[in-house]
């Protein structure tokens, strides 16, 4: 049996030494339209911000070792044009032609370049492979360029984003939509702009570039940003050309369409990787999810069934992880957006927790939110942190992938020691939570959902901290009445209307919220996530509407006035 390869990527060289093993006859061949081979590309930024200094770092396996230990014929700079499923023939510009018994489209995602006038300028560049990294590199270094504008503030511009300012460069980020990251929420990502800011970072959001000019950028608000250098990092798409060619079908996505064993309309084609749709084990929806890792597991699958084993890919809950300003933004499974946009039913909570023992110094806040249905089960996660906040997102992916509910986020057993998790820990608490809204024991209200013009009037807002905090701080149009008062002054509380509760972090207005609610008021509601939530997107709020401020003068129009009201300039 003779197996070729499109692609000499993470799939493409999984599936090639996958089948090694597990074949020792079989003829394989990998053509490479490149000359690069074997690159760990999600490294790449790390290249570029100097952290990895030597470029064989990000190399795998090389030609000759593939040859030597696996018996696998790499053919670089063999671009494949053209595919004849009748012949089952290969035609390859500039070589003679391949043929196949078997073969694995593992052609990945092509970076995408809006059509922007000025967008092909020489100090533009985007970023698909180490050639390209090293080119802007050079450039940077070689001209001495400082301002660095990066289109586009999803994963891998976030990503270019941080790597330039480790370079010294001062960097502007543009994203047309209205928040970084698009597989989070804004509730969410509110708090990760914040810190970018902080970082210094320049972040516009909900804007578009609509000229490139030599060292200006025009936007979309009438503002022009200056630039020495831009890197586009506006998204990827599925490399679909030679299948759309050889007339395979696509999915609804966009991306090529598998069945679960990853084989196309085509029996003898299979295919891995960034160019193919997945299926949302949470939704049942076909989507793509660019993901080095899941590329590993889909060729581990095209290498068993090479094999003859029939193994199948199951649907995925869809994890990620992005690092930023010294903070980790993890997710798991659907987004809110998502189920909104697919009409599912789910309710959400905010857990806002140390990473560990609160009596041990040194701790790191985490804020997590968590989804799920009216009856329970786990729909996603997602969650900010210093550290710890990727293991606790693990969990509750596996849990998602069992079908799992908010009882099994309960009894999760998770490994605790003081310095490094909590005996409390923010799985069992996000348990918690959602058991009372599941049982009808608690109810939220949610910062962007709330209609505050009606706080103070139809709506009773209660600050349950102390005076001390409250008159450093609080809510506009909050009432204080302190956790420890609270029985003293029941008769202050009305029962006629919406009565909404909050603290810092929610552990006091938890505490006040199950005192009302023993005490027969079933008007009575939580501010999920509380102040800390709530401050983080009204930063955030304002720092959109000005945008050319920096986070300090951003910071300035939030004044503690004489009333002791939270107020905007």
């Amino acid at each position: 049996m003779k197996v070729v390869i499109i692609g000499g990527g993470t799939a493409g060289i999984g599936v090639a030494t996958g089948l090694r093993r597990q074949d020792e006859n079989a003829e394989i061949v990998v053509l490479e339209k490149s000359d690069e081979f074997a690159v760990a590309r999600p490294g790449l930024t790390d290249y570029l911000s100097g952290k990895i200094t030597d470029a064989e770092q990000l190399q795998g396996a090389t030609i000759e070792q593939m040859a030597e230990i696996f018996k696998i014929a790499v053919k670089p700079g063999h671009e494949v044009v053209n595919l004849d499923r009748k012949k089952k023939q290969l035609i390859i510009e500039g070589h003679e032609p391949e043929t196949y018994d078997k073969l694995v489209l593992a052609t990945g995602a092509l970076t995408l370049r809006p059509d922007i006038p000025g967008i092909l300028g020489d100090n533009i560049f985007t970023i698909s492979n180490f050639r390209s990294v090293q080119k802007i590199r050079d450039y940077y270094l070689g001209t001495g360029a400082q301002k660095v504008l990066i289109l586009g503030g999803g994963e891998i511009g976030i990503a270019t984003a941080e790597a330039c300012q480790k370079l010294g460069a001062k960097v502007t980020v543009i994203e047309a939509q209205s928040h970084i990251l698009p597989y989070f929420d804004e509730d969410m990502t509110a708090l990760l702009q914040n810190h970018l800011r902080d970082s210094g970072i320049k972040l516009f959001t909900n804007t578009l570039v609509t000229r490139f000019d030599e060292d200006t950028a025009d936007l979309d608000n009438g503002s022009t940003i200056d630039y020495d250098l831009a890197i586009i990092c506006t998204g990827v798409k599925p490399d679909v050309k030679l299948p759309v060619m050889a007339d395979l079908d696509l999915g609804v996505s966009g991306g090529l369409w598998v069945n679960s064993f990853l084989q196309t309309n085509d029996k003898d084609i299979y295919a891995c990787g960034d160019n193919i749709e997945v299926v949302s084990l949470v939704t049942g929806e076909a989507f793509r999810w660019p993901s080095a890792a899941l590329s590993l597991k889909e060729a581990r699958v095209v290498a068993a069934n090479l094999a003859g084993k029939n193994r199948e890919f199951s649907p995925i809950a869809g994890t990620s992880l992005v690092r930023a300003a010294g903070y980790y933004a993890v997710l798991c499974g659907a987004s809110e957006h998502d189920l909104q946009s697919l009409g599912i039913g789910y309710r959400c909570v905010h857990l806002l927790q140390k990473d560990h023992d609160c009596y041990l110094p040194g701790g790191n806040q985490m804020i997590l939110k968590l989804l799920f249905t009216p009856e329970g089960k786990i729909l996603g996660a997602q969650g900010i942190g210093k550290s710890g906040i990727d293991k606790r997102i693990d969990v509750i992916a596996e849990i998602i992938r069992k079908g799992g509910t908010y009882l099994d986020l309960l009894e999760a057993e998770i490994a605790y020691g003081p310095e490094d998790a909590a005996a409390k820990d923010a799985v069992n608490n996000l348990g918690a939570l959602a058991a009372g809204v599941v049982n009808g024991e608690t109810r939220y209200v949610y910062i962007n959902t709330l209609d505050w013009c009606k706080v103070g009037n139809e709506i009773m807002l209660i600050d349950t901290r102390s005076p001390q905090l409250f008159k450093a701080g609080h809510i506009a149009h909050a009432v204080n009445i302190p956790l420890k008062t609270l029985r003293d002054n029941l008769g202050s509380i009305p029962r006629d209307r919406q009565v909404v509760l909050y603290c810092g972090h929610g552990y006091g207005a938890y505490n006040a919220y199950c005192l009302l609610n023993q005490r027969g008021y079933d008007n009575v509601y939580l501010l999920s996530g509380s102040m800390d939530l709530y401050m983080e997107i009204m930063l955030n709020e304002i720092y959109n509407e000005h945008a050319a401020e920096s986070m300090e003068e951003v910071w300035n129009r939030l004044q503690y006035a004489n009333d002791d009201d939270i107020t905007v300039q």
